[in-house]
Order: structure tokens, then C-alpha cells, then sequence
């Protein structure tokens, strides 16, 4: 039977894994660990909360310096979504105009696709910030927790097996409740539900999209749903602030 110590061995590997999947934080040092890799994917929401972390922070600080600027949480929601972008490299926005620009080749969807994602988080995100702030830095903590466990649902229906990926839907589900009972103690109830009830919305209407434009689940759309359910998350919470 494996001691606490060497469990414990297994879930830094893993979570260190899931951020360099997810972030610059834990730069690649040697060859990749296919086992690892795939252990790292319930360890992916995590990975979404230090992203939060981030740009919860990055809130905070130009919300402080802007106090009293009726501008102020605009300005703070760009600057949020820059740093993430910036920490992240914008891997999954590029996943996303590969895959708009592939479903329609020529049209460029890929970048109108891409600027509409990004305005609705930042529209959404100064909304919430313009009512409460305890609020806004709750639903920046766990926007990106929830979207990154959106696709690990979805892969987990489409492969309809159990195992190892149904562990993987639970461990990953764990991520989001801290985050999520935050949102609850600042927000109230109707703030989390319609987050949530947005987020299930953007989910279902997406797979339904790219059910009837064929092909599998593969890491760009995971990719798409984790932009559309964060937007949506952002949209809904806005609503219920």
C-alpha cells in the first residue's frame, strides 16, 4: 500500500504537470511522461485557480489604484484578462481561432470568434466589478476553475466509460467547490446559480454545435468550451451580482 509520502509525491508531480499544461508557471525540464500527463487532467481546474488567483489580484490592485474612477473596473477587467493572457500565453484563445478558422475556412471567424469571447469576459467581469468587489474577485477565482472542469465532463460523456476518467471527473469536480462556496458567502445563492445555470447553457449549446459539424473531442474543442462556458460563467454571474 503507497505511504501518505509517496501520495503526496504523486499529486505534486501531477498538479506541477497540469501547470505547465496550463501556465508559464512550471516550464517543461525533461522528457514528457505520458502516464503524468494524463494523470494531470484532473489536477486542471486546480491549475485554473491559480490563473484566478492572478487575475483576481491584478483586480484588486488597479480597482484600488481606480477607486472612485467610474472607469475604474473597466480598466481593471482589461488588465485582469491581460495578465491571464499573458500567464497562460494564450494557449486556449489560440486553440480557438484554429478551430473557428477550421470550421470555416476563409471567412475569419477565427478572430471575430476570439474578440467576441474576450469582450463578453471583460464586459461581464467590470459589470460585476461596478456592484461589489468582494464579488467580482470571487467569480474571477472561480471562473476559471469551473471552465477548465467543462471540458473534462464533456470527454468524459463522449468516451462513456468509467475507471480511471470517472476519477478523474471527480477530482476535478473537488477543485470547484472551494471556489464556488466563496462565490456563495459574497454573492448570495441567486449569484451562483446563474452562473452556473449560464455556464450548463453554453456547455450544452456548444457540444450540440460541434456534435452536428463532426469529428471527436479533441484539445481544441475542449478548448472552445472552456472559453464559451468561462465567458459564460462571467455573464451569468453579472446577472446575479
Amino acid at each position: 500500500m503507497p505511504a501518505p509520502r509517496d501520495h503526496l509525491n504523486l499529486f505534486a508531480r501531477r498538479f506541477a504537470a497540469a501547470l505547465q499544461r496550463a501556465t508559464r508557471l512550471a516550464p517543461a525540464t525533461g522528457p514528457a511522461d505520458a502516464g503524468l500527463a494524463l494523470g494531470s487532467d484532473r489536477h486542471l481546474p486546480g491549475a485554473g485557480a491559480v490563473v484566478g488567483l492572478l487575475a483576481a489580484f491584478v483586480f484588486a490592485l488597479f480597482g484600488l489604484l481606480l477607486r472612485g474612477n467610474p472607469a475604474g473596473p473597466a480598466v481593471a477587467a482589461v488588465a485582469s484578462l491581460f495578465a491571464v493572457l499573458v500567464l497562460t500565453a494564450a494557449v486556449q484563445e489560440s486553440a480557438v481561432f484554429r478551430l473557428a478558422e477550421a470550421l470555416a475556412p476563409g471567412r475569419g471567424h477565427g478572430a471575430v470568434t476570439v474578440v467576441l469571447l474576450l469582450a463578453a469576459r471583460i464586459v461581464a467581469v467590470a459589470a460585476i466589478g461596478a456592484v461589489s468587489e468582494p464579488a467580482v474577485l470571487a467569480a474571477l477565482l472561480a471562473g476559471p476553475v469551473l471552465s477548465r472542469f467543462a471540458p473534462l465532463l464533456a470527454a468524459h460523456w463522449a468516451a462513456r466509460e468509467g475507471g480511471d476518467d470517472a476519477a478523474t471527473v471527480g477530482v476535478a469536480a473537488l477543485w470547484c467547490l472551494v471556489p464556488l462556496a466563496l462565490m456563495l458567502v459574497v454573492g448570495g445563492v441567486a449569484f451562483v446559480l446563474l452562473a452556473l445555470v449560464a455556464t450548463a447553457a453554453a456547455w450544452v449549446a456548444l457540444l450540440r454545435f460541434l456534435r452536428h459539424r463532426g469529428g471527436g473531442f479533441d484539445e481544441g474543442r475542449g478548448a472552445a468550451l472552456q472559453q464559451a462556458c468561462e465567458a459564460a460563467f462571467y455573464l451569468g454571474a453579472s446577472l446575479g451580482a
